[in-house]
């Protein structure tokens, strides 16, 4: 009967308990420092329901690890880090643990008390495993653009509704900017978010934003490097060659190198420009180098680096100047220049301006006649101006220009153009009061040389006839072979050019061959005689000076006794025929006037023989005087 009893109250409580269920998972894994929920769910007797009950979470076998009635009876660890988190009531035993520490692992079951009766231990438990704390926030990243307002996020996930976690930015002192937070929920997730509000700069770039998750006693941090896009900036030429003031000179031959340079993200894309045309470039790069090797004068001038990404563009520059010598020069002028020539009017004003290509800029320098009339220093250009030209500014004009690495030097000849001037008439024979005597038969030569520019034509003329001439020439020779009397006579030179005219003239004598022969033969006997009676007279002067003394005294005493005689005769014929003194010349004096007409007379015999007029200047006798005292005064 009692083994019947027994088996009866057996099936009772099968029966009962198959009201009493449990639904919790097996194991919980929970992160020291942070929180561990068990979620539960349990049913019981439904007559039950309206009774007030009691939950207990038992760790292990006894130690109550929360109690919902006496919480004395908690163990002391558990104590203000245990609570249950949904209705008791409604069948929500789920379990927070907070702050978990590493003794909190092991296994945890529910015992519902309602009265001493009806109290059940759910057999069913959760093993509680502890690890480190691991979970870290997380930042979403967005696109940072320099100015434009960024909203970073960070958030913290959990499904344990325990203490609420601290979630915060660190974020340096050069990064300003607000936070909000805010947290929300889905099921039975927990989101914790933070949100940093920032206008970012180039100059955050790189820096370092933390967002923190803190429980009391633990944290995890999750890090956020900036990188802000903006466009290039900062950028800068620089060159392997020695650079002032954005300029590097270089020798002509060597090689040069330039580097640009630029801040900018993403990176740029980097060109060379030179004259507008692209030399060389890069993309996603900021820096590009240009190297020119054995750089020539046709790379002098500005390069332009350009720098440009989707968010802006910048651009600098450099000037290359190459240095090399002097070439290429160029002599021009207001004139006309024709064969590197000018012709200049006179009285006009001359320009004429040289110019070249050197670098660094030449010393120019214009010369006339080996002596510098202008000059400047450093400037590649020279004009030389000649107001009120001269025709002795007539030459050739040469331009020097040098520097420091070599010279070059070119030539324009001016042309002073002015009407004929200083005309000369020379010859070959002897010209006296602008004329020449030429034998008969013998060869004339005269000359005609004129000034002018340009060169004159020049003209003979003879009894108004056009004898010879030329065309643009400053000299005209006159020669006549065999001359004749007819050609004796006045000859005109006329020099004519452009701007004027002059003339002059030569008279021409023609002399007989006979008369010249004569003239020879009695010029040599004149100086012959003439020699001959001054050494004749010269003897007879030595002579007479010595016997002057002597016969003084006898010519008085002898014209004394002769002066006597004749009066004496002239007394005695006045007696005698009774007759006055006569007043004819003496016999004397008759005699001496027939002897001066007799010589004149051959004299003048002799002249009609040879042809030679009578007052010819060239006639040895021209000079003789044939009145009576000239012979015979003395007599």
């Amino acid at each position: 009967m009692i083994e019947k009893s027994y088996f009866l109250l057996s099936l009772l409580q099968a029966g009962l308990a198959q009201n009493w269920k449990i639904n919790i998972p097996p194991r919980v894994t929970a992160q020291e420092g942070s929180c561990a929920w068990i979620p539960c769910h349990y049913s019981y007797p439904s007559h039950l329901a309206s009774q007030t009950r009691i939950g207990i979470w038992y760790q292990g076998k006894d130690s109550i690890a929360f109690h919902s009635k006496h919480h004395e009876k908690m163990l002391q660890r558990f104590r203000n880090r245990t609570w249950l988190l949904g209705d008791l009531k409604g069948g929500d035993c789920s379990l927070i643990i907070n702050n978990i520490i590493r003794e909190d692992a092991g296994s945890y079951h529910l015992r519902i008390e309602f009265d001493n009766v009806n109290s059940y231990s759910y057999s069913s438990a959760t093993n509680l495993h502890i690890s480190d704390f691991t979970d870290k926030p997380m930042i979403f990243p967005v696109e940072i653009i320099a100015g434009k307002r960024v909203n970073l996020r960070c958030t913290f996930n959990t499904t344990c509704n325990g203490t609420a976690p601290a979630l915060t930015w660190d974020t340096p002192i050069a990064v300003p900017g607000s936070v909000s937070n805010t947290v929300t929920q889905n099921g039975v997730t927990l989101t914790y978010t933070t949100v940093l509000s920032l206008i970012p700069s180039p100059r955050h770039q790189g820096q370092t934003l933390t967002c923190r998750v803190s429980y009391p006693t633990v944290s995890s941090e999750q890090t956020f490097v900036l990188t802000v896009q903006y466009p290039p900036q900062n950028l800068s030429v620089a060159s392997l060659n020695v650079m002032k003031d954005s300029l590097i000179n270089i020798i002509e031959g060597n090689s040069a190198v330039i580097i640009c340079s630029v801040k900018s993200l993403p990176a740029s894309n980097l060109t060379w420009r030179h004259l507008n045309v692209t030399v060389n470039r890069t993309h996603s790069n900021n820096e590009l180098w240009l190297e020119i090797p054995h750089i020539t004068h046709r790379e002098t001038g500005d390069y332009q680096c350009v720098a440009e990404n989707e968010h802006g563009a910048v651009e600098g520059s450099i000037t290359i100047t190459v240095e090399y010598t002097p070439r290429n020069l160029v002599i021009t002028s207001i004139h006309v220049i024709k064969d590197s020539s000018i012709g200049v009017i006179e009285g006009h004003s001359a320009v004429i301006i040289c110019s070249v290509e050197s670098s660094p800029a030449s010393n120019l320098m214009w010369r006339h006649l080996n002596v510098s009339v202008n000059r400047t220093s450093s400037s590649n250009e020279l004009w030389l101006k000649i107001p009120h030209i001269t025709y002795r500014e007539t030459g050739v004009y040469q331009c020097v220009a040098e520097n420091e690495h070599g010279a070059v030097e070119g030539s324009i000849t001016i042309t002073v153009e002015y009407t004929p001037r200083n005309l000369v008439i020379t010859s070959i024979h002897v010209i006296k009061d602008s004329s020449i005597g030429v034998i008969e038969g013998h060869s004339a030569v005269i000359i005609c040389s004129v000034e002018s520019s340009p060169a004159s034509n020049l003209m003979w003329r003879h009894l108004n006839v056009t004898v010879n001439r030329t065309s643009s020439s400053n000299e005209l020779w006159l020669k006549i072979p065999h001359i004749t009397y007819r050609e004796t006579g006045v000859y005109q030179c006329v020099a004519e050019n452009e701007h004027g005219t002059v003339e002059d003239s030569i008279t021409i004598t023609v002399k007989s061959q006979h008369f010249s022969a004569w003239k020879e033969g009695l010029l040599g006997a004149g100086i012959i005689l003439i020699v001959g009676l001054s050494g004749f007279f010269i003897f007879k002067c030595v002579r007479k000076v010595k016997s002057t003394e002597r016969s003084r005294t006898d010519t008085s005493r002898e014209q004394s006794d002769k002066s006597r005689e004749r009066k004496k005769m002239k007394q005695e014929n006045e007696a005698k025929y009774g007759v006055s003194a006569c007043q004819c010349p003496t016999y004397e004096s008759c005699e001496r006037d027939w002897a001066l007409r007799s010589h004149k007379s051959k004299v003048e015999e002799v002249k009609s023989n040879h042809n030679v007029h009578v007052h010819q200047k060239d006639d040895l006798y021209a000079n003789c005087n044939f009145d009576d005292e000239a012979v015979y005064a003395n007599t």
